[in-house]
């Protein structure tokens, strides 16, 4: 800021505060003024703009919940195994080509749309993963790591969400 005397006729050559003259432009004290308004609003708008994203992960643990239930209850109705893979990229439910015999190639019919199946993939950024990674839900609807083999206990991450699953009775809880 550049400071310039401006002289008063009569007087003998003082410079008078009023009369001395500013280049145009913000003080320091307007300056931190404005950055500290906009701090305060960044500060309020920013978890705003995030909160998209936790609802759609929360929809997907919804969505998760439902359909293990279903693949729980599929393979007590039907009497037969029902797979469950989890992988990085999401999860499929599946069932036995044959009903009760052959690979698990044919995947689960959603409830009330027989046009859907039950799976898929996590929103963006949101990982998942199960221990052990494929289970299978047995005739009795306990949850079994192999088919045939005794109950098992399994824990599924979603996110920072913990699903577990409840070896001998095939509960699902989050």
């Amino acid at each position: 800021m550049m400071l310039r005397a401006v002289r008063r006729p009569g007087r003998k050559g003082i410079p008078v505060a009023s009369q001395i003259s500013r280049k145009a432009g913000f003080s320091l004290v307007e300056l931190i003024a404005v950055v500290l308004v906009l701090g305060l609003l960044l500060a309020v708008a920013a978890p705003r703009l995030n909160a998209g994203r936790g609802v759609e992960e929360l929809g997907f643990v919804q969505d998760l919940l439902g359909d293990l239930r279903i693949a729980q209850r599929r393979a007590q109705a039907d009497r037969c195994d029902v797979r469950v893979t989890f992988t990085t990229a999401g999860f499929q439910i599946s069932q036995r080509a044959a009903l009760c015999s052959g690979a698990f190639t044919r995947p689960v019919a959603g409830a009330g749309d027989a046009a859907s199946t039950l799976g898929g993939s996590p929103p963006e950024g949101m990982t998942l993963s199960a221990v052990p990674a494929v289970f299978y839900f047995d005739s009795n609807g306990a949850a079994l790591d192999s088919v045939g083999g005794p109950p098992v206990d399994i824990s599924i991450y979603a996110g920072l969400r913990e699903i577990r699953i409840v070896g001998t009775t095939g509960h699902v809880s989050l």
